[in-house]
């Protein structure tokens, strides 16, 4: 995965960080931590209660580079209810990493939410696409 990417959406877990690290090269790898934004503990995600630690933890790995988090919201709730969570999640992952400033969120259907609640990186596929085709 390193030698693919500029940057890991996914670090919900410490195992994950650690792994990161230890592929680690000369140059940092800007990772963004993914929140769980529902209570469904089978979906990707570190509970909101941990993004703190986590955040500790993948700073003080020395080829990792916290830059923020990141979350889809889930499709049984309000985007803004979901997003207004992460928003508090971020804020708390820059109250032990300062520089931790991303919010990935946000997908064609529920981007402006997104927005409002302070994202900076969003991932409009179907509109740039078009629709997913059918599988079947």
């Amino acid at each position: 995965v390193r030698a693919a990417a500029d940057v890991v959406h996914s670090v919900d877990r410490p195992r994950i960080a650690d792994a990161l690290d230890a592929a680690g090269s000369l140059d940092p790898l800007d990772v963004l931590l993914q929140v769980n934004l529902t209570d469904d503990a089978g979906r990707g995600g570190v509970v909101p209660d941990d993004v703190e630690a986590l955040a500790v933890h993948a700073a003080g790995l020395s080829s990792l580079r916290v830059r923020g988090v990141m979350a889809v919201a889930p499709l049984d709730e309000e985007p803004a209810r979901a997003f207004e969570r992460l928003r508090r999640s971020a804020d708390a992952v820059r109250t032990v990493v300062p520089e931790a400033t991303w919010i990935s969120a946000g997908m064609t259907g529920d981007f402006p939410e997104a927005v409002a609640m302070g994202a900076t990186h969003l991932r409009i596929g179907s509109a740039i696409t078009g629709p997913r085709p059918v599988r079947g």
